[in-house]
């Protein structure tokens, strides 16, 4: 086998070795993830389709002892099931509505399944994806696992490039 095929071969090992553990960093910690809706009053301005921390009316969420974050921890411990931060985008009734909250859903579920469960009669869902990662659902676009497959491809172009330079 060629060099720059190891090479390639072993970055790819690595990659999947360090995501891995990066995962299992903190298996008893409970997921963080953003919970609020745009059609709650106050929420309107940080929790639409782009999440602003910065705008999060603080003062007011602790006065009325409400919060922004969750713990997505369950007392249910199955092997089958998987916490995660979730992110819709539905129309209901004319009305764009975004939510982020946790979930429950089955661990050889995709992170982007949630776009095959359905929804009640009025509402149409435009975008629903699931992420892994603490406060994972505040982004505008979450694809974490677009951003590790380009890192695994770029590293494995940037082997193969310094193998041939050798």
């Amino acid at each position: 086998m060629p060099l720059n095929m190891k090479l390639m071969i072993f970055s790819v090992f690595m990659l999947t070795a360090v995501s891995k553990i990066k995962a299992d960093e903190t298996p008893n910690a409970p997921l963080q993830c953003w919970h609020c809706s745009s059609d709650t009053a106050g929420a309107e301005n940080f929790c639409g389709e782009e999440f602003s921390e910065d705008s999060i009316p603080w003062d007011l969420m602790k006065e009325r002892n409400l919060s922004a974050m969750r713990s997505c921890s369950s007392t249910i411990k199955s092997e089958h099931e998987r916490p995660v931060c979730r992110k819709t985008i539905e129309e209901i009734n004319g009305k764009t509505v975004v939510k982020r909250f946790c979930y429950y859903t089955n661990k050889s579920d995709t992170l982007n399944h949630c776009m095959d469960d359905p929804t009640e009669k009025n509402v149409r869902r435009v975008f629903c994806e699931d992420c892994l990662t603490e406060k994972c659902n505040g982004a505008t676009m979450m694809g974490g696992n677009v951003l590790t497959s380009l890192f695994a491809a770029m590293t494995a172009v940037i082997a193969v490039f310094i193998v041939q330079k050798i």
